[in-house]
């Protein structure tokens, strides 16, 4: 798992990008990367985004370590072209505050202007909580991040209540399933079910599917 540390501006304190390969099951290989964030201070040790993403969430700091972040991969990303090691994606959580903003799209795309980097190496990954949000305004720079060739993703589905068809009304390329909805998917037929009635789901509103928590070989078979 690779690292980067910031030196960290303002009041944030230095964090690291871990990047977590993703699987297509069909091809059997990574094809992007996840990232998420951790804090690790001198004094206090790690913190992890379960304790600060909340109160970051709560100013303008989320926003700020967003494009902290995306400007953190375009610098990975040219720097593996330097190094003839291409790197499909990155799969980067966008904060539900964060894309309810006007100028969501035009600050991302002034970070990978400077950098020379494409929208396509990018996808967006919201929580559901999407699904309670000011939908008029996400809808608007879902559409425009698609147009502009960037890809978006609802995730953590299952990990509380979802309407699926509130759902359906997000024209976005994936829909993530949380991974506590398949601990028991080796044992249990009725999650087998749920989860496959999940993907065909899916499907139907052509929508691709990522699935956390494969930690085995049988449950990546399955």
């Amino acid at each position: 798992m690779e690292q980067k540390k910031s030196n960290g501006t303002g009041r944030l304190r230095p964090i690291e990008l871990s990047f977590q390969p993703v699987f297509d099951i069909h091809l059997n290989m990574a094809i992007d990367y996840e990232i998420s964030m951790r804090i690790n201070d001198k004094t206090v040790g790690v913190i992890l985004p379960d304790i600060f993403i909340p109160i970051a969430e709560k100013s303008s700091q989320i926003c700020q370590l967003g494009l902290w972040a995306i400007e953190e991969c375009c610098d990975v990303i040219k720097r593996c072209e330097e190094r003839e090691a291409d790197i499909n994606s990155f799969i980067v959580w966008v904060s539900v505050k964060h894309i309810c903003k006007k100028n969501f799209v035009p600050q991302v795309m002034k970070i990978l202007d400077k950098h020379g980097v494409k929208p396509d190496r990018f996808c967006f990954n919201i929580t559901q909580s999407i699904l309670e949000a000011d939908k008029e305004q996400i809808l608007a720079n879902i559409k425009a991040c698609r147009e502009l060739g960037f890809k978006v993703s609802i995730d953590d589905l299952g990990l509380e209540y979802t309407s699926l068809s509130n759902l359906s009304h997000y024209d976005v390329d994936y829909i993530g399933i949380h991974a506590s909805i398949i601990e028991d998917i080796m044992e249990s037929e009725r999650t087998q079910n749920m989860v496959q009635g999940l993907i065909d789901f899916a499907k139907k509103i052509e929508v691709e599917t990522r699935v956390d928590g494969i930690d085995t070989a049988e449950k990546a078979e399955l």
